[in-house]
């Protein structure tokens, strides 16, 4: 759930437009050419829920040590990995592919820079998943993406970067991605009804 938009929504309605962004992401995604899965963060003793796409529980007492075991665990089925959120709805499924395509040419990292600090992607080596890259990082500050570039700089990784992008985690990035969609759903058709039925512009 979108906890940070609780205020300007309902606890409900926060629930309910973070289950569009992950609608509306996943259509697109699932014309990928990779393969898909869903990491749930749960409460102890919570069910995996059922679904169309496989899922697998974050495992961790942080978000650096979920990242890290569920890329991890990945890493041992595959020779590239990528973890992204949820909060970043329009994300083309081009850049997606990119982010595969410069691991296949020989970057260790892709990271795609969030304008608050963060990142909405990262993608990596199988080989390149190591915990450090994500440990006593300063999650949810503008301090994520420019210790994990140096934690690169530190772990000799080549590093490669996407295009930066802004994710929706405060109602004014969910005012300006409403203002985004009035003329074009961006592949948001699910976000863009609910937006519009709350006059959300």
């Amino acid at each position: 759930m979108k906890t940070r938009l609780i205020g300007a929504l309902t606890p409900a309605q926060a629930a309910e437009i973070h289950q569009a962004f992950l609608d509306d992401l996943l259509e697109r995604l699932r014309e990928g050419s990779f393969d898909l899965r869903l990491a749930w963060a749960l409460d102890p003793g919570e069910a995996v829920p059922d679904g169309p796409l496989p899922g697998v529980r974050q495992e961790g007492e942080d978000l650096g040590e979920r990242l890290f075991r569920t890329l991890a665990a990945a890493g041992a089925e595959a020779s590239s990995v990528a973890a992204l959120g949820s909060d970043h709805p329009t994300l083309p499924l081009e850049m997606v592919h990119e982010a595969f395509e410069r691991l296949e040419a020989g970057a260790d990292v892709v990271l795609g820079p969030a304008e608050d600090g963060g990142y909405y992607l990262i993608a990596l080596r199988a080989g390149a998943v190591a915990p450090r890259l994500f440990e006593a990082i300063a999650w949810s500050t503008d301090r994520v993406f420019p210790e994990t570039v140096e934690r690169c700089r530190e772990l000799g990784l080549r590093l490669e970067l996407l295009p930066r992008a802004s994710d929706v985690d405060t109602p004014e990035d969910l005012h300006r991605l409403a203002s985004l969609l009035t003329t074009d759903d961006l592949g948001c058709p699910r976000t863009r009804a609910l937006l519009g039925a709350w006059g959300y512009a």
